[in-house]
């Protein structure tokens, strides 16, 4: 978010086409924040070098079709509060309930609901995001609260390992390779009271030594799941549940196809708009 009277918005026109590709691409990017408004994803910048630099990395990409990506200068704006007036709780299957702490009060009867408090900040994993929807829906739907050790790879807020903790799992190993997450997934924690029973690393699955986890959580695009399958099933205990997303529609054969070279057994496939999730046990 930006904290200055002067800053600058990257406006990126999208499609159904396009859509996923575009989102796919500010998650690479890394350390951003979007809105979803009319059409286009607006990302807010603090300076017109840093505006310019994303819009020529959208632009250029020769996966992502984007045309009339736009930077605009404003000033005098709360973004703050702008920012604020567009995030609302979201609710995750009939289990989970994911909101800002500014809307606390206003969640009404959460009866039987996990809670889950999210401030949106730099750090992905939001709730808001389809992604993360479809593989908390998927925790929520298979993890049967006696599961002892989880590892979320790619923690961004550290919103799933949060979420193992508050579903029943003992204890989990939230790791993020960018050290602008830790804080975020630091504060995240302590305010979802679950500082106890989660550790948090700066470091890559291959950094880690600790082994046989009953539940690997990994949302993330699908090159770095390809790219660290290996290192994903040696991580897994026997019968272990793995959920992953960040994965496009167009890219399920690919990555079924290596799951199952690693010893993991497809159990249930998700999908919200261009994105698909997977819920696979290790044999």
């Amino acid at each position: 978010m930006c904290m200055k009277d002067k800053y600058f918005e990257v406006r990126i026109p999208y499609n159904n086409e396009n859509c996923g590709e575009i989102e796919t691409k500010l998650v690479m990017y890394g350390g951003l924040s979007w809105l979803d408004e009319e059409g286009k994803f607006i990302v807010c910048m603090e300076s017109k070098a840093e505006a310019n630099k994303l819009k020529k990395y959208i632009e250029d990409s020769e996966e992502t079709i984007a045309k009339g990506v736009e930077v605009k200068e404003l000033v005098n704006k709360d973004w703050n509060s702008e920012w604020e007036r567009s995030i609302k709780p979201v609710k995750i299957g009939k289990k989970i309930i994911v909101y800002p702490s500014w809307l606390k009060e206003e969640l009404g009867d959460t009866t039987g609901r996990i809670l889950i408090e999210i401030d949106p900040k730099t750090a992905f994993g939001t709730g808001h995001n389809e992604t993360t929807q479809i593989v908390l829906e998927l925790m929520a739907n298979y993890l049967k609260g006696d599961e002892e050790k989880l590892l979320d790879y790619g923690c961004g807020t550290a919103i799933l390992a949060i979420a193992g903790t508050k579903l029943g799992i003992s204890r989990a190993v939230a790791i993020d390779n960018d050290p602008e997450a830790m804080p975020v997934a630091e504060e995240c924690i302590r305010k979802n009271a679950a500082s106890d029973q989660i550790e948090l690393h700066c470091a890559n699955i291959d950094e880690i030594e600790e082994e046989e986890f009953d539940v690997i959580c990994a949302n993330i695009i699908s090159s770095v799941i390809l790219e660290n399958i290996e290192h994903i099933s040696a991580k897994a205990a026997k019968g272990a549940k793995l959920f992953i997303s960040g994965v496009l529609m167009s890219e399920d054969q690919d990555i079924m196809d290596h799951l199952f070279s690693y010893d993991f057994d497809i159990e249930d496939i998700m999908s919200k708009g261009e994105w698909m999730g997977i819920y696979a046990v290790r044999r």
